[in-house]
C-alpha cells in the first residue's frame, strides 16, 4: 500500500508540472462512486468473551459501498452521501461459535443444550450483515488527468446483537440451571465521524478509476446481561458484560466515480 500511495503522489506533482490546469475542469455538478474494500481495526470491539458471537459484527470485514452520490455546488466544494453494506466471515459462524463456547465452558460437569437468536440467513446481498451511511463535506481539486478529493462525513454505523442461552442439567443429577445472555437492545446504532481521501486517474471525461482511504471513529455502549438460573428453585443471579470502547477503523477501497452530469 505504501508503494502505491508514493507512485499515485509521484504522479500527483508530476502533473502539477507538466500540464496547465483544464478548462473542462470542474464542470460536473454530479458523481456517483461504487467502490468495494476493506476495513481493518485499529482498535477493536471483540475481545475473546462469550458474548462476542452474538454480535452480527466483524472487526475484520469488506464493504460494497452500494450507493455513493455527490452535487458540487461551487467549483471546489460539495455534499457527498453514501451507503456502505458490509460483512465478515465470523458472522455466519456465530450461533456454532457460540455452542461450541457454551458447551466447552460447562461440559465437565453438565450436559449443555445452547440456543441462540443468531439466524443463517441474515445476510442481506444489498445491506449486508451490518452498514454504515455517511453525509459529508467534500473538497475538489483537479488536474488534467489527476485529481484528489479530501472529505469529512459524519453518520450512523449499525448492527444487531442477539440472544443466546443454554440448558445446564448436572450430570448424574436432575439438577437444572439455565445460563443466558441478552444485550436487550438490537438494533445498536452510533454516531460515526470518518475523515477519508478520494483520488486517482481521469480514464475518460466522465470516467475515474479511484482509491478511497477513510479513517473512521464511533463509541460504543452496549451492556449484555448474563443470568444464571436454577430452574429447580427459580433463583437467579445476574451480571453485567460491558463492551464500552471508542472503536477506530482504517479503510482502504477502490472503485470508479461516473460524471452523471
Amino acid at each position: 500500500m505504501r508503494n502505491i500511495f508514493t507512485i499515485f503522489l509521484f504522479l500527483f506533482i508530476f502533473s502539477e508540472i507538466v500540464y496547465c490546469q483544464d478548462s473542462l475542469n470542474y464542470k460536473s455538478k454530479w458523481q456517483t462512486r461504487p467502490n468495494y474494500g476493506v476495513n481493518i481495526p485499529i482498535t477493536k470491539l471483540l475481545d475473546g468473551r462469550i458474548p462476542d458471537n452474538l454480535f452480527e459484527y466483524g472487526d475484520h470485514s469488506t464493504y460494497w459501498q452500494v450507493l455513493s452520490v455527490s452535487y458540487f455546488f461551487h467549483k471546489h466544494w460539495g455534499l457527498e452521501f453514501n451507503f456502505q453494506g458490509m460483512t465478515a466471515g465470523n458472522i455466519s459462524k456465530r450461533s456454532d461459535n457460540f455452542s461450541n463456547t457454551m458447551k466447552s465452558e460447562y461440559k465437565d460437569n453438565y450436559y449443555v443444550t445452547p440456543s441462540t437468536g443468531a439466524s443463517y440467513d441474515d445476510f442481506n446481498p444489498i445491506s449486508g450483515n451490518f452498514e454504515r451511511g455517511f453525509i459529508g463535506l467534500i473538497y475538489r481539486f483537479e488536474k488534467k488527468r489527476l485529481f484528489i478529493y479530501p472529505k469529512f462525513s459524519i453518520g450512523v454505523s449499525s448492527f444487531y446483537t442477539d440472544w443466546g442461552e443454554a440448558i445446564l442439567k448436572q450430570k448424574n443429577s436432575n439438577n437444572l440451571i439455565e445460563v443466558s445472555y441478552d444485550s436487550g437492545k438490537r438494533p445498536n446504532d452510533h454516531f460515526i465521524m470518518a475523515t477519508s481521501s478520494a483520488f486517482g486517474f481521469k480514464l475518460t471525461k466522465r470516467l475515474y478509476l479511484n482509491i478511497d482511504l477513510m479513517t473512521s471513529y464511533y463509541k460504543t455502549d452496549i451492556t449484555f446481561t448474563k443470568k444464571i438460573t436454577d430452574l429447580n428453585t427459580d433463583f437467579s443471579t445476574s451480571e453485567e458484560i460491558r463492551y464500552n470502547k471508542d472503536i477506530f477503523t482504517l479503510s482502504i477501497g477502490g472503485g470508479l466515480i461516473f460524471v452523471i452530469k
